[in-house]
Protein backbone atom coordinates (compact mmCIF):
# COMPACT_ATOMS: atom_id res chain seq x y z
CA UNK A 1 0.00 0.00 0.00
CA UNK A 2 2.93 2.52 0.99
CA UNK A 3 4.76 1.51 -2.54
CA UNK A 4 1.20 2.33 -4.57
CA UNK A 5 0.96 5.55 -2.37
CA UNK A 6 4.27 6.42 -3.14
CA UNK A 7 3.99 5.78 -6.89
CA UNK A 8 0.89 7.67 -7.37
CA UNK A 9 3.03 10.38 -6.08
CA UNK A 10 5.71 10.21 -8.49
CA UNK A 11 3.26 10.25 -11.11
CA UNK A 12 1.37 12.94 -10.19
CA UNK A 13 4.55 15.00 -9.59
CA UNK A 14 6.10 14.38 -12.94
CA UNK A 15 1.97 14.94 -14.57
CA UNK A 16 2.47 18.59 -12.72
CA UNK A 17 5.98 18.93 -13.94
CA UNK A 18 4.50 18.56 -17.85
CA UNK A 19 1.97 21.05 -17.43
CA UNK A 20 4.13 23.60 -15.63
CA UNK A 21 7.21 23.69 -18.00
CA UNK A 22 3.98 22.95 -21.30
CA UNK A 23 5.59 19.77 -22.50
CA UNK A 24 2.10 19.22 -24.32
CA UNK A 25 0.65 21.75 -26.21
CA UNK A 26 -3.03 21.04 -25.23
CA UNK A 27 -5.73 21.95 -27.20
CA UNK A 28 -8.00 25.35 -26.14
CA UNK A 29 -11.18 24.24 -26.99
CA UNK A 30 -11.07 21.29 -24.53
CA UNK A 31 -10.01 19.99 -21.04
CA UNK A 32 -6.47 19.74 -20.32
CA UNK A 33 -5.83 16.18 -19.22
CA UNK A 34 -3.62 13.19 -18.59
CA UNK A 35 -5.64 10.41 -17.62
CA UNK A 36 -3.43 7.78 -15.83
CA UNK A 37 -4.25 4.56 -14.43
CA UNK A 38 -1.79 2.78 -12.19
CA UNK A 39 -2.23 -1.16 -11.37
CA UNK A 40 -0.02 -4.04 -10.03
CA UNK A 41 2.93 -5.32 -12.00
CA UNK A 42 2.30 -8.32 -13.69
CA UNK A 43 3.47 -11.57 -11.88
CA UNK A 44 3.92 -13.27 -15.30
CA UNK A 45 6.02 -10.61 -17.00
CA UNK A 46 9.68 -10.32 -15.14
CA UNK A 47 11.03 -6.67 -15.75
CA UNK A 48 14.35 -5.54 -14.00
CA UNK A 49 11.98 -2.17 -13.44
CA UNK A 50 9.99 -1.55 -10.51
CA UNK A 51 7.69 0.50 -12.24
CA UNK A 52 6.24 -0.62 -16.06
CA UNK A 53 3.72 1.66 -17.38
CA UNK A 54 1.70 1.76 -21.23
CA UNK A 55 1.02 5.28 -22.44
CA UNK A 56 -2.31 5.30 -25.05
CA UNK A 57 -2.38 9.00 -26.41
CA UNK A 58 -4.20 10.69 -29.18
CA UNK A 59 -3.10 13.77 -30.19
CA UNK A 60 -3.07 15.85 -33.14
CA UNK A 61 0.68 15.17 -33.72
CA UNK A 62 0.00 12.15 -35.99
CA UNK A 63 -0.85 14.68 -39.27
CA UNK A 64 2.51 15.24 -39.86
CA UNK A 65 2.86 11.60 -40.62
CA UNK A 66 0.24 11.86 -42.61
CA UNK A 67 1.57 14.35 -44.67
CA UNK A 68 4.94 12.68 -44.84
CA UNK A 69 2.74 9.82 -46.50
CA UNK A 70 1.39 12.11 -48.76
CA UNK A 71 4.32 13.70 -50.06
CA UNK A 72 6.15 10.39 -50.65
CA UNK A 73 2.82 9.00 -52.65
CA UNK A 74 2.86 12.17 -54.66
CA UNK A 75 6.54 10.99 -55.83
CA UNK A 76 6.11 7.85 -56.34
CA UNK A 77 2.84 8.05 -58.19
CA UNK A 78 4.56 11.36 -60.41
CA UNK A 79 6.94 8.72 -61.84
CA UNK A 80 4.20 5.52 -61.51
CA UNK A 81 6.28 3.55 -59.16
CA UNK A 82 5.10 0.28 -58.33
CA UNK A 83 1.82 0.46 -60.64
CA UNK A 84 2.33 -2.03 -62.63
CA UNK A 85 1.69 -4.78 -60.03
CA UNK A 86 -1.62 -3.35 -59.84
CA UNK A 87 -2.67 -3.01 -63.41
CA UNK A 88 -2.35 -6.87 -63.17
CA UNK A 89 -5.82 -7.45 -60.94
CA UNK A 90 -9.05 -6.68 -62.64
CA UNK A 91 -10.44 -3.78 -60.78
CA UNK A 92 -7.14 -1.59 -62.19
CA UNK A 93 -6.81 -3.57 -65.76
CA UNK A 94 -8.56 -0.85 -67.70
CA UNK A 95 -5.71 2.20 -66.02
CA UNK A 96 -8.55 3.47 -63.85
CA UNK A 97 -6.30 4.28 -60.82
CA UNK A 98 -9.12 6.32 -59.38
CA UNK A 99 -8.71 4.06 -55.97
CA UNK A 100 -5.77 5.83 -55.25
CA UNK A 101 -6.88 9.74 -55.79
CA UNK A 102 -9.99 9.25 -54.09
CA UNK A 103 -7.25 7.54 -50.94
CA UNK A 104 -5.19 10.65 -51.36
CA UNK A 105 -7.79 12.69 -51.10
CA UNK A 106 -9.27 11.49 -48.03
CA UNK A 107 -5.98 11.36 -46.22
CA UNK A 108 -5.44 15.05 -47.13
CA UNK A 109 -9.09 16.24 -45.75
CA UNK A 110 -7.62 13.89 -42.58
CA UNK A 111 -4.92 16.16 -42.84
CA UNK A 112 -6.93 18.94 -42.49
CA UNK A 113 -8.84 18.34 -40.09
CA UNK A 114 -6.00 17.38 -37.63
CA UNK A 115 -4.55 21.01 -38.36
CA UNK A 116 -7.81 22.46 -37.57
CA UNK A 117 -8.30 20.95 -34.64
CA UNK A 118 -5.23 22.55 -33.43
CA UNK A 119 -7.10 25.89 -33.91
CA UNK A 120 -9.29 27.37 -30.84
CA UNK A 121 -12.08 27.86 -33.08
CA UNK A 122 -12.31 24.07 -34.11
CA UNK A 123 -15.76 23.72 -32.92
CA UNK A 124 -16.96 25.99 -35.70
CA UNK A 125 -14.63 24.14 -38.62
CA UNK A 126 -16.66 22.59 -41.36
CA UNK A 127 -19.57 24.65 -40.84
CA UNK A 128 -19.35 26.77 -43.54
CA UNK A 129 -18.14 24.10 -45.48
CA UNK A 130 -14.51 25.72 -47.14
CA UNK A 131 -14.04 22.80 -48.72
CA UNK A 132 -17.18 21.97 -50.27
CA UNK A 133 -17.39 18.72 -48.82
CA UNK A 134 -21.57 18.94 -48.93
CA UNK A 135 -22.48 18.77 -52.32
CA UNK A 136 -25.42 21.12 -53.69
CA UNK A 137 -25.17 24.67 -52.27
CA UNK A 138 -22.81 24.17 -49.62
CA UNK A 139 -25.93 24.63 -46.99
CA UNK A 140 -26.80 21.62 -44.52
CA UNK A 141 -28.85 20.74 -46.66
CA UNK A 142 -26.20 19.08 -49.34
CA UNK A 143 -25.74 15.52 -48.99
CA UNK A 144 -22.62 13.88 -47.84
CA UNK A 145 -19.90 13.51 -50.64
CA UNK A 146 -19.86 9.48 -50.71
CA UNK A 147 -16.36 9.28 -51.25
CA UNK A 148 -15.64 11.04 -47.96
CA UNK A 149 -18.15 9.39 -45.78
CA UNK A 150 -16.47 6.88 -43.30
Amino acid sequence: MVLYFLLFHQVHESLQRIRERKLVNFIEWGPASIQVALSRKSPYVQTAHRVSGLMLASHTSIRHLFSKCLSQYEKLRKKQAFLDNYRKFPMFADNDLSEFDESRDIIESLVDEYKACESPDYIKWGMEDPDHILTGEGSGTGTVDPRLAV
